[in-house]
């Protein structure tokens, strides 16, 4: 299931079998065209089941797969999702629940022989509408000194209701047989995507004022930005077989990508025309890898890949209007990967160091006081890596240790700023820290778990146009964390489950962390440290499983995003009572009721 953009990222997932995440050097992925999209999603095969889920915020979902068999190789399956939700999360202004979702899907997916070839063609859509951008506005600032807790946290207050609906289709086709004491594989998919959503965008009731000057007197209320994706992907690989001393596999990777944007921010640009922005991307990727058995004990593998992206970008003064500006870029770069392992008996140490690349691209036309460029520059992250797992003698269990140390240039910090949603270069960014994890089975039946995590990071230097004064004012960003990455993270898990005659019982508690977060780059909102708590109830009986889940038990409140007043001059501006800052909090305590039947 590739997936060609971060729009199809967030898609409610059914009927899968597993998740891959193809990682690469530590804190960056290898590669930005790894085949499935950095993420490779595996769905379901063989087994057939109705499942029927209820739950709080008025959640209602019907999940079902069946296999057929046509004739004795080939195989049909079909898979659907139905799902609707009230909502968790209440608009105190309009007194109403504003983050209802409705989802409908399905995928058909056809396997099977011929010719020599394993072939495996898939179609799948999937729409969704509901609720849009369920803000709340709030002087973090000037109340918490920006602390994203407490009574600070409220519901979002806006007067205008926000909606989404978006549909996405895709067909895939893959083929793979042996060949040359190896394996040839090869996929291409096309993608359909659109996205439409009105939103308001002060996220506050009645008029406003701008500086003290009445220039809103119905409010920002709406605005819209239309998105439509369509990408055609494919690749070709060869992997030869693992049971040599000497390994190795090729490959090419293409994709082109077309992206359509309009930005309708009529009301905030006082009337003006929305710019359309037409975004073309021809991605191209030859990869290769090589391993050497040198040793029993000791292997060496070397990896690269070499991507050029050729893309455009025509604006226009509106829809159906006159080209105002064009950009055309090219950017490429090779990518090196290589490890070193030693594996003996229960012991596995590594040392990898690996580049890793995301393109450059293009902003909306910038002023001369804004604190973006119209194109931006590839990110380059340099990375080393320390790894250790070790299987524990006495107990069953294994610890596994990873240090790490990155060095990012021109690192790619996506914004909100000026109102409009940019990305900025930062000079230089490091981030250092480690993964520990320890998984014990002390007895039958229980498991225990905990894994942290620590990334510290810093702007090693970054000084840029102030956002809110202009040029030539200048603020410095050296010194401060990069938004949206916490701190640290950690979870504690217990497992246990007994078989009570024909019944299977399996009861498991989870309890999360995660650091400070900051949410811009000047590190003024930010999010304090927090725990949380999930309980798991199984109880299977036959083809019968029924679970009970609780999400976030003790109902915990944060934010999970965020923009202020020392970012963008619109909401340092608006009154009255200003100025404001702007937050999007969780959806709180979550508990759902499944029962599954397989056949």
């Amino acid at each position: 299931m590739p997936l060609a953009d971060t729009e199809l990222f967030t898609p409610r997932l059914y009927d899968v079998r597993v998740i891959e995440v193809l990682k690469g050097p530590q804190g960056a992925l290898f590669g930005k065209n790894a085949s499935g999209g950095v993420i490779g999603i595996r769905t379901g095969q063989s087994i057939s089941y109705l499942e029927a889920t209820a739950g709080n915020g008025g959640l209602g979902e019907i999940e079902a797969a069946h296999s057929f068999e046509l004739g004795a190789d080939w195989n049909l399956r079909a898979s659907g999702l139905w799902s609707s939700a009230d909502g968790w999360i209440k608009n105190t202004t309009l007194n109403r629940l504003v983050d209802s979702v409705d989802t409908r899907s399905a995928r058909l997916r056809l396997t099977g022989p011929a010719l020599g070839w394993n072939f495996d063609f898939k179609l799948q859509y999937l729409e969704d509408e509901g609720g849009a951008a369920w803000a709340s506005s709030n002087n973090v600032t000037g109340k918490n000194a920006g602390r994203l807790s407490g009574k600070v946290l409220i519901n979002p207050i806006g007067d205008y209701p926000g909606q989404s609906k978006r549909r996405w289709g895709q067909g895939v086709a893959k083929a793979s047989r042996p060949f040359a004491d190896g394996t040839l594989s090869a996929y291409v998919a096309r993608d359909s995507y659109a996205k439409r959503w009105d939103e308001e965008l002060d996220y506050r009731p009645g008029p406003l004022t701008f500086f003290g000057f009445p220039a809103f007197p119905n409010g920002i209320q709406p605005i819209r930005q239309p998105i439509d994706i369509r990408a055609t992907t494919a690749e070709v690989r060869w992997v030869s077989s693992d049971n040599q001393d000497f390994t190795h596999q090729w490959g090419l990777f293409v994709q082109d990508t077309d992206k359509d944007r309009t930005d309708d921010f009529g009301p905030l640009l006082f009337g003006g025309p929305a710019p359309r922005y037409l975004t073309r991307s021809h991605q191209t990727s030859v990869f290769g890898g090589l391993g050497y058995q040198l040793t029993d004990a000791f292997k060496l593998e070397a990896q690269g890949r070499l991507d050029r992206d050729e893309r455009s970008q025509t604006i226009l003064s509106q829809v159906g209007g006159p080209v105002i500006s064009r950009r055309e870029g090219t950017f490429e770069r090779f990518q090196p990967r290589v490890t070193a392992q030693w594996l003996s008996g229960d012991t596995n140490l590594f040392l990898t160091y690996g580049e890793a690349y995301r393109p450059g691209g293009f902003n909306p036309t910038p002023a001369a006081s804004s604190i973006w460029k119209a194109t931006y520059q590839p990110e380059i992250t340099t990375s080393l890596e320390l790894g250790w797992k070790q299987q524990l003698p006495n107990v069953s269990g294994r610890l596994e240790l990873n240090v790490f140390s990155n060095k990012v240039e021109d690192y790619q910090n996506y914004t909100f700023i000026d109102n409009q949603s940019v990305t900025l270069n930062v000079d230089e960014v490091t981030v250092r820290g480690l993964e520990v994890s320890i998984f014990l089975e002390p007895l039958d039946g229980l498991d225990l778990s905990a894994s942290y995590a620590l990334a510290d990071t810093k702007i090693e230097r970054f000084i840029a146009t102030d956002p809110l004064l202009g040029s030539p004012a200048t603020r410095d960003y050296s010194g401060k964390a990069i938004p949206n990455a916490p701190k640290d993270t950690g979870k504690v898990s217990a497992k246990y489950s007994v078989s009570l005659d024909e019944v299977y019982l399996t009861g498991r508690i989870d309890a999360n962390y995660a650091g400070k977060t900051f949410y811009e780059i000047d590190n003024v909102l930010y999010s304090p440290a927090r725990w949380w708590t999930d309980l798991t109830f199984t109880a299977r009986r036959g083809d019968w499983t029924a679970i009970l889940h609780a999400q976030n038990v003790t109902d915990e409140r944060w934010a999970i995003s965020a923009f202020g007043q020392g970012m963008t001059g619109l909401l340092a501006g608006l009154g009255p009572g200003g100025p404001f800052d702007t937050f999007t909090i969780n959806r709180g305590r979550k508990v759902t009721f499944s029962l599954r039947r397989e056949f």
